[in-house]
């Protein structure tokens, strides 16, 4: 099975670097664009899937905001199936503190100067604690743009994906900061990791996915 994973906002394929597939499926690696002005999450969706060979049977994994694109993604593709970690599947799952910033605007405001900085604050909201993690994190947030930033914010909170897709199997942290549990859980729930799970956590994830690849694989 081919299974191409989509990181979190801004970061890159070293986010999967302790994600281990088993020998009958091969991992690719859909890279982040820079968004167009003014474009839409479906548009920008539909160009992120032109990475991928749509000939061959493939299964999407997305972490965090590569969560919600990835489910775009498969809305445009003849929905496959879906994986996400430590995102949400629909925008009921969003807390509604978001929710208000968005039909506010505090995506164009300075607050996002705050984010770029990468502080011990933001250390907290995404769960790291050793220095390594916390030196990729500052490297993840320093090398994304504003502009995508500012897009990706703005996709996330005015989402308008209203229920969970049937083919989306949500993989989540019992400890996540930046998307918290609400009643509308995941399918999976981890305890007690935070928001950065798929590397502290990377083996029980592994063994998750690889065991829905199997599932899938078997019903082709």
């Amino acid at each position: 099975m081919n299974v191409y994973f989509i990181s979190g906002l801004g970061a890159d394929r070293r986010a999967f670097s302790h994600i281990k597939l088993s020998a009958n499926h091969q991992a690719y690696y859909i890279d982040w664009l820079e968004p167009e002005p003014n474009e839409s999450l479906v548009a920008y969706a539909a160009r992120m899937a032109l990475q991928i060979n749509t000939q061959q049977p493939f299964v999407l994994v997305g972490l965090s905001f590569g969560g919600i694109v990835a489910i775009e993604i498969a809305k445009q593709t003849g929905n496959p199936q879906v994986i996400i970690v430590s995102s949400i599947s629909h925008r009921n799952q969003l807390p509604i503190k978001y929710r208000l910033a968005g039909s506010l605007g505090l995506h164009r405001t300075p607050l996002l100067y705050l984010i770029k900085q990468g502080n011990a604050w933001v250390h907290h909201l995404f769960g790291v604690r050793s220095k390594r993690l916390k030196t990729y994190l500052d490297e993840m947030i320093q090398q994304t743009s504003l502009g995508y930033l500012r897009w990706s914010l703005r996709s996330i909170l005015q989402w308008q994906q209203t229920e969970k897709p049937t083919f989306v199997y949500h993989i989540h942290g019992g400890a996540d900061k930046i998307f918290p549990l609400n009643d509308e859980g995941p399918d999976k729930i981890i305890p007690r990791a935070g928001h950065f799970m798929i590397i502290t956590h990377a083996k029980w994830i592994s063994d998750i996915i690889n065991e829905i690849l199997d599932k899938s694989k078997s019903l082709d």
